[in-house]
């Protein structure tokens, strides 16, 4: 039986929302203290976000493409849930991390917001089953996840571990 390309993306994002998931318990429930290893264990935390960030935007770039509606609102439900958990675990990242991610901007708006308002966008036209042009979504999320890996760099950078 052979697969789609769309459903392995699928696949690989539900993998993700796992790996969240883990991630928060581990950070939000857990004291870490600062210490260079952490804060190395949380650059690759960012960079693993960020390429969820990349997974969302592949998604949300083919879901208008698929015709079953059933297939559609899984992927826009998996992407949400991804941006949300995301928007949790920034903060709880920031104190080991080298990047003071509450102050990232994006099209001049905290970029914690502009996740959380892609989320939300999202639900909100799933509720009101409503023909949703992702698009400009996809665009957006890409643009998070290039703002993201540069910050990223600059963190890398500032611990001198140019990658």
């Amino acid at each position: 039986m052979e697969m789609s390309p769309y459903y392995v993306l699928l696949a690989k994002l539900e993998e993700e929302i796992s790996f969240q998931r883990k991630v928060i318990n581990t950070f939000l429930f857990a004291q870490q203290r600062s210490s260079h290893e952490i804060t190395l264990k949380t650059i690759d935390i960012l960079r693993r976000l960020a390429q969820s960030f990349r997974l969302i935007a592949l998604v949300l770039d083919e879901v208008e493409t698929i015709s079953d509606k059933y297939m559609k609102e899984q992927a826009l439900l998996m992407s949400s849930e991804s941006l949300s958990l995301t928007s949790l675990l920034l903060p709880a990242l920031e104190n080991v991390s080298p990047i003071f991610l509450e102050s990232l901007t994006l099209y001049d708006e905290p970029i914690l917001d502009r996740i959380e308002a892609v989320a939300e966008f999202i639900e909100n036209s799933l509720q009101e089953s409503e023909s949703l042009s992702t698009e400009e979504l996809a665009q957006t999320v890409e643009d998070i996840m290039k703002t993201l890996e540069y910050h990223i760099r600059l963190g890398e950078r500032s611990l001198g571990k140019i990658v």
